[in-house]
């Protein structure tokens, strides 16, 4: 029935929010800080969350979103720190977190066994994704990635679809289908591109979107079984 598979990377593939502690730790710790951690953290998430949720509403683009969410932090919380200084160190860190969800490594192997083209769609930051990508061992079963600050398109705007198809070389969305962890950015891109949608949700979310997905699972493995 398919013979592409689009899929989303982080929280569906990596365990983006281990990355994203990690990198945040060790970025503030090495700058010196010996404050509230958590009281970091939470603030961090915060600005982080809603400047993600501006970009996949078009308000903002990646670039200025990667450097915006540290100058926000040192202001709220009044770190003595330089922004584009933490922005830099953070992003460092982050290129090393390549912690894989349990079940993703397999995944892989088994799509490319299958005979299914494999590309990543992902709204992220071009160096960490790559950097990610090569450390993760899956880099041999994936065949091409689009990330959103590399092609200046982020989902859910169905063009970063186009693009990914262009690249492939692929010209029908019937034998497509879109995975992916997130309603308003994996799913609702799919959506609005007529590419099938499966939704990677495992934490047992109620979809309260004006729309559904064609498919619904709740593991990786349940994948496989789909595909």
């Amino acid at each position: 029935m398919y013979n592409v598979v689009f899929i989303d990377l982080d929280d569906t593939l990596f365990d983006f929010p281990k990355a994203e502690r990690n990198a945040l730790d060790k970025s503030i710790r090495y700058f010196g800080y010996k404050g509230d951690f958590d009281r970091i953290r939470r603030r961090y998430k915060v600005i982080n969350d809603k400047l993600w949720e501006d970009l996949e509403k078009g308000l903002t683009t990646t670039a200025k979103l990667k450097l915006d969410r540290f100058v926000k932090l040192v202001e709220e919380c009044n770190l003595d720190y330089d922004p584009q200084e933490l922005c830099n160190k953070y992003t460092e860190f982050l290129g090393q977190g390549f912690y894989l969800i349990e079940g993703a490594e397999q995944l892989c192997k088994y799509l490319k066994s299958k005979g299914y083209k494999v590309v990543i769609v992902t709204n992220g930051i071009k160096s960490v994704q790559h950097s990610r990508l090569e450390g993760s061992g899956i880099k041999d079963y994936i065949d091409d990635i689009v990330i959103s600050e590399e092609v200046g398109v982020s989902k859910p705007d169905p063009k970063i679809f186009d693009i990914a198809m262009d690249k492939l070389g692929h010209s029908s969305k019937e034998d497509i289908i879109m995975i992916g962890d997130s309603l308003t950015s994996d799913m609702r891109g799919a959506v609005n591109a007529g590419i099938d949608a499966c939704w990677l949700n495992m934490k047992n979310k109620q979809n309260n979107m004006d729309f559904t997905t064609k498919y619904e699972v709740h593991s990786l493995k349940e994948i496989q079984n789909l595909l």
